[in-house]
């Protein structure tokens, strides 16, 4: 079917009914739209070329239909708004993961290098980044500081205070569990048994 004569607001409605054809259309009136567009920036970015630019515009009006952003007016100009922040992000983008060249040298043999450095862009968005974490740290540390103040730090306990504690807490646990003081006598009587048996059975051999 031919949709020449459509408008492009009629044909977004052709393409939200479910005919899908009508996109190509679409995507050749918004062709000119997009190449406007991206005019200041062809050229600057290495990796993308004229075709790239208008395969974003396409990926922007479809995006625009399938979601059903667009609720009536001109889409062109809704198109053209769209196009536009696209193309600003994907600058930003650019630069921020791009090297710029400044200058080249040659040395005797022909072989030229090129001397790369990080964009004006690209650091004015990194100190800014930086700062805005700064910012939002120290506030989640206030913040937490006022829910849960910080606990004040008591001394170290000595070698005397540990071993109070440590005997203070086996007289509750024995006197709780009688049993268990039992079998620990019993182990140590054992224990202590066969000790003054070996210390016999060396004094026989050294007598």
């Amino acid at each position: 079917m031919n949709y020449s004569s459509y408008t492009n607001e009629e044909l977004v409605s052709i393409i939200q009914s479910g005919d899908e054809a009508a996109y190509d259309q679409l995507f050749r009136n918004l062709a000119p739209i997009t190449l406007h567009e991206v005019e200041m920036y062809r050229g600057n970015m290495d990796t993308y070329g004229t075709e790239d630019f208008l395969q974003e515009g396409n990926i922007v009006a479809w995006e625009i239909i399938s979601r059903g952003n667009f609720k009536g007016g001109k889409f062109s100009t809704y198109f053209g708004a769209a196009i536009r922040n696209r193309l600003i992000r994907i600058w930003r983008d650019y630069n921020l993961k791009n090297l710029v060249c400044i200058g080249e040298s040659e040395d005797c043999r022909g072989n030229v290098t090129r001397i790369m450095v990080e964009s004006e862009y690209a650091k004015e968005y990194r100190i800014k980044k930086a700062a805005q974490q700064k910012r939002w740290y120290e506030k989640k540390k206030a913040e937490q500081a006022l829910t849960n103040p910080p606990k004040e730090k008591k001394p170290p306990m000595t070698k005397e205070e540990r071993s109070r504690k440590i005997m203070a807490y086996q007289k509750e646990y024995y006197a709780a569990h009688p049993e268990k003081l039992a079998e620990r006598r019993e182990k140590n009587r054992i224990a202590e048994k066969a000790r003054r048996e070996r210390k016999k059975a060396l004094a026989a051999l050294e007598a």
